[in-house]
């Protein structure tokens, strides 16, 4: 009788043993572990940094959520340096921040304006020795959510801190007829400066890139990107060195321009008049403004008044008349205007006189 029982017991174990093995088998292969889904923020984007005189300026783009839960959202931002002394080479070391990285700057909302351009200022550098120059910069960004959970740190070009001169002075602009022209004066006597000019509407900020493409070596630049009517603000800074990174001077006193458009076209050359059956064709010179429109063609019958004849703007430089009579002397003169509202007209160009003939078609239908 034991043994029976025994044996019953053998078979209740082995029965649960299949059920077991078939159990694991159904949750499928078992495969390597993985790592934990990230939980904190999106890395900040399209770091910067620049010299403005006595200022390190970083600049970058604060990022979405990570996710729609509302501990999701970024709500700080930090900034942490490391510097490397005159002379040190600066190791390429992505576990630097991690030993020696501090935080300079902080900021904060709840919750940040995603998408968004900030800034940090950084003067602390002028704490080290020698008042920073010399000294190799290297800053990094991270943000933070609601929970406190760190962004991966995004770090920007090292900077090597420079001897920064005055800004310029004396900065003008007045509207020409080809845009704005701006024009300043050296920080100093002394010559050999290079300068970038920049632009912002009303009291928006400056953009990261000046006017020029490339620093440049005289006081005076043209803004042909202008749209009539905007108001404009302007600012230069003394250029140092080649970017990127920027090192420049803080910004001069700003100026603020309307661009606005009182400037005339030249009036047109070389105006031709030929008869052309019973009509007269007209042609001229045509004018090289950039915001021209067109031309207006002006006609005075013997010793009449001038009328303007034609549409209200002839947009090419020719006109065909065919309101004239066999006899009349008639005189014409033509004016350019431009886009501006209203427009502004030219001098009128000089001027030429036909006597229109009679169109005589012989009797096999050719003009004698």
């Amino acid at each position: 009788m034991n043994r029976g029982r025994a044996a019953a017991n053998r078979s209740w174990w082995l029965s649960w043993l299949a059920i077991g093995l078939l159990a694991t088998a159904s949750c499928g292969k078992k495969g390597p572990p993985r790592p934990p889904e990230p939980r904190g923020p999106l890395p900040p984007r399209e770091i910067e940094v620049r010299q403005l005189g006595d200022a390190m300026v970083v600049a970058f783009q604060i990022p979405e959520p990570r996710g729609e839960h509302p501990a999701q959202a970024p709500t700080r931002a930090e900034l942490v340096r490391v510097e490397y002394g005159p002379g040190l080479e600066a190791p390429s070391d992505p576990d630097t921040f991690r030993r020696r990285g501090t935080v300079v700057r902080v900021f904060g909302a709840n919750p940040l304006e995603s998408g968004a351009r900030a800034t940090f200022d950084d003067s602390s550098w002028t704490q080290l020795s020698d008042g920073g120059v010399g000294w190799t910069l290297r800053y990094a960004i991270r943000v933070r959510d609601r929970r406190g959970r760190p962004s991966p740190l995004v770090v920007a070009r090292d900077i090597v801190v420079v001897e920064i001169p005055d800004p310029p002075r004396g900065l003008t602009a007045e509207p020409t007829a080809d845009g704005i022209r701006a024009v300043w004066s050296p920080p100093a006597d002394e010559g050999g400066f290079r300068y970038n000019l920049y632009r912002a509407e009303d009291e928006g900020d400056y953009p990261g890139r000046p006017l020029n493409g490339q620093p440049l070596d005289t006081s005076e630049f043209l803004d042909t990107s202008v749209e009539i009517g905007k108001t404009y603000r302007y600012g230069v800074r003394t250029s140092v060195g080649e970017p990127p990174p920027f090192t420049e001077s803080a910004t001069s006193a700003e100026i603020t321009v309307v661009a606005v458009d009182r400037f005339a076209p030249a009036a047109p050359d070389n105006l031709v008049a030929v008869q052309e059956g019973e009509a007269i064709r007209l042609f001229w010179d045509p004018g090289q403004e950039r915001d021209l429109e067109g031309y207006r063609v002006y006609r005075r019958v013997g010793s009449s008044s001038w009328e303007r004849v034609g549409p209200g703007v002839i947009p090419e430089p020719l006109y065909l008349d065919i309101e004239v009579e066999p006899g009349q002397r008639v005189t014409y003169r033509v004016t350019a205007v431009d886009r501006a509202s209203p427009p502004n007209e030219s001098p009128a160009s000089s001027t030429v006189e036909v006597i229109v003939a009679e169109d005589r078609v012989g009797t096999d239908g050719e003009r004698p």
